[in-house]
């Protein structure tokens, strides 16, 4: 029994370090590109010594990019979107995890449903109710988009993790004389950091690295965002690999400190929030 679990264990090691090495490839590609020109980004893509080494792209990509305005486009739009997403999600989740009306629950199937339908199949559609409402090339139009379209997951986790949580806290705060809003304000919500976490995590980078919403409502060049803006260095005349793999590299690196600081909280939360539903 021993040998066969050593044996076990062994191939998942394996099998770890080889879906680990898969998956870092890219990212050492577009890092040490980014500190190449853009001749030695073809001649040695995957090598970079000391001759290769420049700092030249930064300041070209920042500024045609036009970096400061679009991570202050991008980054309002996804933090608004995550405020209207984590408010409206955790109170729809609270309603259906602790009311038994049968409104609740149809709702809650309308929710899941929402979650596979392909986000391409509804652009389309949420531009022209957007453009009829006079949110075209408008930031705000962005932001209701993507909490309307990410909600779904969100009221999904809040749910499942709100199901989690032990009645007889409710109970008691109910026997201290508080109403609903107060048993989802003093029981529910300080309860909520692990969930809240995964929502930021993985709705947040999902709305920081959009491409087709920004491309459809916004005038790039009057509300440049940060995943428009690395679409202009690939254009007739080719790939500007190494101008490309440098915005790339701009902007992950916000989203990569968000993830040091919550990650503590993100596998707990995806567990907790699956739990049921």
């Amino acid at each position: 029994m021993k040998r066969k679990n050593a044996i076990s264990k062994f191939f998942s090691e394996i099998g770890l370090l080889l879906a680990t090495v898969v998956m870092m490839i890219p990212v050492y590609y577009f890092v040490i590109s980014s500190f190449k020109n853009r001749k030695d980004v073809i001649k040695m893509p995957l090598l970079i010594n000391k001759e290769m080494f420049t700092l030249d792209n930064f300041p070209y990509v920042i500024k045609k990019m036009k970096y400061w305005q679009a991570m202050g486009n991008t980054a309002f739009i996804t933090l608004m979107a995550l405020i209207l997403i984590i408010v409206f999600a955790s109170l729809a989740g609270f309603a259906i995890a602790r009311c038994r009306h049968g409104v609740f629950s149809g709702y809650y199937k309308i929710i899941v449903t929402l979650m596979v339908i392909p986000f391409i199949g509804c652009l389309l559609p949420l531009t022209t109710i957007a453009n009829k409402l006079g949110l075209y090339n408008s930031i705000w139009g962005c932001i209701v988009i993507q909490a309307a379209w990410n909600m779904p997951f969100a009221v999904f986790l809040y749910t499942g993790f709100m199901q989690g949580i032990p009645k007889e806290l409710e109970e008691a705060a109910y026997l201290d004389g508080c109403k609903p809003v107060g048993v989802y304000a003093r029981v529910f919500l300080p309860l909520l950091a692990p969930v809240t976490a995964t929502c930021c995590i993985r709705q947040g980078v999902g709305i920081w690295n959009d491409y087709l919403v920004s491309r459809a409502l916004l005038n790039e060049n009057k509300n440049p965002t940060l995943m428009v803006g690395i679409t202009g260095f690939f254009g007739s005349r080719g790939s500007e690999l190494a101008y490309a793999m440098t915005g790339v590299l701009l902007v992950s690196i916000p989203m990569i400190i968000m993830f040091l600081f919550l990650q503590k909280y993100f596998i707990k939360g995806i567990a907790a929030g699956a739990v049921k539903g």
